[in-house]
């Protein structure tokens, strides 16, 4: 068999698990069992009150078949959930005394009771098993991938950059993290007048399509998908090495230092507007041209890379790449090939 071939289906095994076992797995010093806190944050299950929550508890004790659970091994076999995590939070959260049982329709004599006052019971919620299906380690991550998309449809829908986060954890991501520090980065797109909605990472995805584009300027690996570009580079660079990362941060430094110099407080925006909004598709294409310059010839041409961007504005052409289909590989290369013998001009003596 071609090594080469992505198997189409799934290496699992399914395992019944208590209650008291999952929460043990998950409470570990060295938790075995792992709810992701950047899931865990999403838990919606309280949004208007515990009476969801305590549903579901309430379910269990009915003894009504739960859904399965699915967790992802890592390479530590320790299991990530992927799917399954409200369900997990509240037992843990019933299990910690954090919220009383209310709205209960069968088991009325236990409404206002945490977990600590419902005496027998407590034995019969701890015994409780649910269904875990375990992906083992030795999937590939891109059916990995498509498992926690084709399982990411509820309301508490994860972005794709928060399971990139979860499929390849190591030191690109921990930069990406650092990076997205950034007050360019973290103030990315917003206004005055204007509250942060950013909480999926974008910030992080934001600095992920710098180092991919910059790594492929022509686009040559480019499968007319962003998404599936980001994820490709994230697994070809989960082993980085220090010295590596280093490299990649001083990189982004510089490329961020570059564009600022240039366009100061109008940085990734449309200098046509009386009031330029930023736009990630001005930062993919500035980073990884204005942003990988020499700094002295940045500095000593910012004037004429600052009126060869206005130049561009005022090409229809530009215009025309604008309009649908921002990511698609055309339109990318389009926008490259009309900024490039702009650039090349300004800063040429």
């Amino acid at each position: 068999m071609n090594e080469n071939v992505i198997p189409k289906t799934l290496d699992l095994y399914p395992i019944d698990y208590p209650f008291e076992t999952l929460l043990s797995r998950i409470n570990a010093d060295e938790p075995k069992t792992i709810l992701n806190p950047d899931f865990q944050r999403k838990y919606k299950w309280d949004k208007d009150g515990w009476k969801r929550s305590s549903k579901f508890i309430e379910s269990c004790l009915m003894r009504i078949p739960l859904p399965s659970c699915y967790f992802a091994e890592n390479d530590s076999r320790k299991h990530l959930v992927i799917d399954g995590v409200q369900r997990l939070t509240t037992i843990a959260k019933f299990f910690n005394d954090e919220f009383a049982l209310e709205g209960l329709t069968t088991f009325k004599e236990l409404e206002g009771k945490k977990f600590s006052e419902i005496g027998e019971y407590q034995a019969e919620l701890e015994s409780t098993t649910i269904r875990c299906i375990v992906l083992r380690k030795e999937n590939p991550k891109k059916l990995i991938r498509e498992i926690f998309s084709r399982l990411n449809q509820g309301a508490v829908k994860l972005t794709d950059q928060e399971i990139r986060h979860a499929i390849y954890p190591g030191k690109l991501d921990e930069l990406l993290i650092e990076l997205s520090q950034h007050p360019i980065i973290s103030n990315f797109g917003l206004t005055e007048t204007s509250t942060r909605t950013k909480d999926g990472r974008e910030d992080e995805e934001q600095i992920l399509r710098f180092f991919a584009f910059s790594e492929d300027i022509n686009l040559e690996t480019y499968p007319d998908a962003l998404g599936q570009f980001l994820d490709n580079y994230m697994e070809d660079k989960i082993d980085l090495e220090v010295k590596e990362i280093l490299e990649l941060k001083s990189q982004f430094d510089q490329a961020i230092s570059n564009c600022e110099v240039v366009f100061g407080k109008e940085i990734f925006s449309d200098p046509t507007k009386e009031r330029a909004k930023q736009g990630l598709v001005y930062y993919d294409l500035l980073m990884p041209t204005v942003g990988l310059l020499d700094p002295q010839v940045v500095a000593n041409k910012k004037e004429k890379i600052k009126a060869a961007y206005l130049e561009l504005f005022n090409e229809p052409s530009f215009g025309k790449t604008l309009s649908g289909g921002l990511q698609k590989k055309t339109s990318i290369l389009r926008r490259r090939n009309l900024w490039a013998p702009l650039l090349e001009n300004a800063i040429s003596d």
